[in-house]
This record gives C-alpha cells, sequence and structure tokens, in this order.
C-alpha cells in the first residue's frame, strides 16, 4: 500500500451506462378498453350522428370529453343543458358506451359529476375538460 496523502484526488470518471431495463405503468386515471382506436372521419361521423338541441338564444360552451379508450369529442352545449344531457351525447356518439357503467369526472381539481341533474352553469364545468372514467 502506497502512501498518497500529498497527492489531489482525481475523481474517476463513470462510464454513462443509459437505463436497460422495462418501466412498469404504475396507474391511470381511466382503465384501458381494448379496442382500435377510432379516425379523426370517424370521430367527425359520431359527432354529425348525435343531436344535441342548442337555443340560440341562451349562453353556450364548448365541453371536451376525454373518453377511456383514448378519443375525444368536443361538442357545443347550452349552460342549461344538465350532466345528463352530456352522458347521453356520449352515448349517442359512441354506442358501445351504452351498456358499461362510467362517470365523469373533471380535469382539475378531480371532482366526479355524481348528480346528473345539475346543469352546467350550475356544476361549474362551463368551457372545461371532462374525462370518463368507467367503474
Amino acid at each position: 500500500m502506497e502512501d498518497r496523502q500529498d497527492q489531489e484526488y482525481i475523481k474517476p470518471r463513470l462510464r454513462f451506462k443509459a437505463f436497460s431495463g422495462e418501466g412498469q405503468k404504475l396507474g391511470s386515471l381511466t382503465p384501458e378498453i381494448v379496442s382500435t382506436p377510432s379516425s379523426p372521419e370517424e370521430e367527425d361521423k359520431s359527432i354529425l350522428n348525435a343531436d344535441v338541441l342548442i337555443d340560440d338564444s341562451v349562453p353556450t360552451t364548448k365541453i371536451q370529453i376525454r373518453l377511456a379508450d383514448g378519443s375525444r369529442l368536443i361538442q357545443r352545449f347550452n349552460s342549461t343543458h344538465s350532466i345528463l344531457d352530456i352522458r347521453d351525447f356520449i352515448v349517442q356518439s359512441r354506442p358501445e358506451f351504452a351498456t358499461i357503467d362510467f362517470i365523469l369526472v373533471t380535469s382539475f381539481p378531480n371532482k366526479a359529476l355524481t348528480d346528473e341533474s345539475l346543469t352546467l352553469q350550475e356544476a361549474g364545468i362551463l368551457n372545461t375538460v371532462l374525462l370518463q372514467q368507467l367503474k
């Protein structure tokens, strides 16, 4: 063993080693549904098939709905429409969700919209993004 107290310490260079493991997804707000992703053309068709009656004399709002299958819907509603009207719009646009139990959740702050009789204005969700969460 040599005495090296007089020498200044030189830190050895570490070789860069990229992460070579496998990542694991810890969780997600919405569970995955195994289905083929829809194209933008199919989304436009589903919006045309879903009827939402808009009264131009009442203020309107745009609601973006992110569905559990990864697609999204954007629709105009009156501020007097109820949360149940949004739920009906989702089922009309995507019939596969008619038999699946789901709730609507606000994106931030996270709040489940359980009272479906509230209007959009009473619920405070004008011009917002809603998430579809499967039960």
